[in-house]
This record gives structure tokens, C-alpha cells and sequence, in this order.
């Protein structure tokens, strides 16, 4: 499995960099110029999605995981750290979450990664598998 990579820093033995971005809180999120959110769908739960074209993969949160009724899988753990220099080590994908945006349906595994302030991070390799594109200053994806 590859490394994942955002805003940050942290180290793996294939990959040097898996990093992910975090900020303060959710009003800091919703009005920086830098960060895109919104809500998904992911196996028809709506969530709340951070957009991270800075992330290589896409990770989501133990606590909402487990509703979306897909086994996990052991992955060789890795390391990912926040700018604040806490790590934190992934060890599980779930392949073949069904993710929703504007009727566009699209298939991504997802890396559980504990986060508090988002349910999911989407990552370069969703946007890669669905062509999408992130206007960042209009906060917009385009398929």
C-alpha cells in the first residue's frame, strides 16, 4: 500500500511523508481561504468532508466508519502526523466506500485515521479516480 500524504509531517519505510491537514476548529475551517469542506455521502451517510488535494490518500474516522457495514483491512501501519506533531498510525483500509457528490457516484478506500474535526478526508488518489478537479478559491469540485 502506498503512503498518504496532506499538510504536515511523519515518515514510513516506503514513503517518507504521509501527512494530513488539521486545523483549530470548525468555524477556523468553514472561513479559511485555504481549506475546502462540505458534506458527502459515503455509503449513504452524509458527512462531514474535508478536501484535501494536499492529501495522497483519503482517511476517515473511527467513529463513523463503522456504520458504513464494510470489514476492514489490515494494512502495513504507517505513521501520519499532524502540524501540531502529534502521530498518529493507520493500520486499516476500507475498500469500495461508495462516496456521492452532486448525484456523481464515485468508489474510494478509505484509511481509518483518528480525526476529531472531520468524518472524512478526500485525497488525491479520489480525485485521480474520478477526474475531479478543486477550484480552491471558489471552494468548488468539478467532475
Amino acid at each position: 500500500m502506498s503512503s498518504g500524504r496532506g499538510r504536515g509531517r511523519a515518515s514510513s519505510s516506503s514513503n517518507p511523508l504521509n501527512r494530513i491537514y488539521v486545523l483549530a476548529g470548525r468555524q477556523d475551517q468553514e472561513s479559511s481561504p485555504n481549506v475546502v469542506t462540505g458534506i458527502l455521502s459515503v455509503s449513504s451517510y452524509d458527512i462531514y468532508a474535508l478536501i484535501d488535494p494536499g492529501s495522497t490518500l483519503s482517511y476517515v474516522t473511527p467513529l463513523v466508519v463503522g456504520k458504513f457495514g464494510i470489514k476492514p483491512e489490515l494494512v502495513k501501519p504507517f505513521e501520519v502526523s499532524t502540524p501540531v506533531g502529534d502521530s498518529v498510525i493507520a493500520k486499516q483500509r476500507y475498500r469500495g466506500c461508495i462516496i456521492v457528490v452532486h448525484g456523481q457516484t464515485t468508489v474510494e478506500d478509505l484509511i481509518e485515521l483518528d480525526m476529531v474535526e472531520f468524518d472524512v478526508t478526500m485525497g488525491m488518489d479520489w480525485f485521480a479516480s474520478c477526474h475531479a478537479n478543486v477550484d480552491c478559491r471558489s471552494k468548488i469540485v468539478r467532475f
